[in-house]
């Protein structure tokens, strides 16, 4: 593996690894009792992140390379303790860092004809945009609060 592939699928993994929707999941988002299954839709998103990182973990570790997984950013800190429908916004422009940086890596291991990290960053480049749809659909069936 080049150290291109290495920094591409590094530097994809930590975006995913700590996005926002990553940090909303492990803080338990808050919902009221009688939309929970809006919390539970948002859980299974991040949960689903989490298989694309795995994979990613996984191809590096075959290859025996080194794994970051970053940290979170310090701003998400002040976003604790909100409702889930305030942190729509938050979720969808860190989802698009994340479109931004699959799509990045996807290229990167392309260049340098790394077939199987190629094909693997296709797959969740396009999981990761379908995944910023579903939050909206998610947004848009969630009552204001």
């Amino acid at each position: 593996m080049s150290d291109q592939s290495q920094t591409a699928l590094n530097s994809a993994l930590i975006d995913m690894s700590r996005s926002f929707l990553q940090y909303v999941a492990e803080g338990w988002p808050w919902v009221d009792s009688e939309h929970q299954a809006v919390g539970d839709q948002v859980l299974a998103l991040a949960e689903s992140q989490r298989g694309d990182v795995a994979a990613i973990v996984e191809l590096l570790t075959e290859r025996e390379q080194f794994i970051d997984f970053g940290s979170f950013p310090t701003e998400y800190t002040d976003l604790q303790f909100l409702a889930l429908d305030a942190m729509f916004d938050w979720l969808e422009n860190s989802q698009q860092v994340v479109i931004a940086s699959t799509a990045v890596a996807a290229q990167a291991v392309k260049s340098v004809d790394d077939a199987d990290a190629s094909e693997l960053m296709e797959v969740i480049h396009s999981r990761q945009k379908e995944l910023i749809e579903k939050l909206k659909e998610v947004r848009s069936r969630t009552p204001v609060q």
